[in-house]
């Protein structure tokens, strides 16, 4: 999912963890020639990323992820970390230019975890995981399965979390777009933020 802002300004959709939309954001990348990205992970995520790419590593992955991963398999290769995170940093180390983190830094989500999740919610969050690995997602498209992932699994507490990532990432990224207005600027975002962010650039 593309979005021209205008001629600087790009934003790219990318669905967390499939090979298809690693591939096409390598090729608009190159097709855009951006002078910083910016992307929906946190600074301390895109510190991970480059020293993922300098030394791959495993990655551990909590057992939502993993059924995440076997859902979205249904629709086309599925690798991690995601492979839009991947072709991301691959460009800016590669071309030695920034990628800035736009979600929160660990410290600030820590605050808004616990100021919204308490320790009933997550214990009905871990209690519904062999409910959800039994769901059948018969989504036609990874799209549509991304959001019927999110609405089962995310309960009200954690959606108000990721209420409150969405709107902190899109003042991110206008403080960002203005303190760089001379450079060709790509956002790239995970599919469950694209929507919130190209509707605030409409407003």
């Amino acid at each position: 999912m593309i979005y021209s802002v205008n001629d600087n300004i790009t934003i790219f959709g990318g669905i967390k963890g499939l090979v298809r939309d690693g591939d096409e954001l390598r090729k608009e990348l190159l097709y855009e020639r951006p002078g910083i990205i910016l992307i929906t992970i946190s600074p301390e995520e895109v510190d991970g990323m480059k020293a993922f790419i300098n030394d791959p590593f495993e990655m551990n992955l909590s057992d939502y992820e993993i059924m995440y991963g076997v859902q979205l398999s249904k629709y086309g290769e599925v690798m991690t970390p995601s492979p839009v995170y991947i072709e991301a940093t691959k460009y800016s180390v590669e071309n030695d230019i920034p990628m800035v983190g736009l979600d929160m830094d660990e410290n600030t989500y820590q605050k808004i975890y616990k100021k919204h999740i308490k320790t009933t919610d997550l214990l009905r969050h871990s209690l519904r995981k062999k409910k959800i690995s039994k769901l059948q997602f018969e989504n036609e498209t990874p799209e549509e399965f991304v959001e019927s992932w999110n609405y089962v699994v995310d309960i009200k507490s954690f959606k108000k979390v990721n209420i409150e990532r969405s709107s902190y990432i899109i003042n991110r990224l206008k403080d960002e777009i203005n303190e760089n207005e001379n450079r060709k600027i790509i956002c790239i975002t995970d599919y469950d933020f694209y929507d919130d962010i190209v509707e605030s650039f409409k407003d």
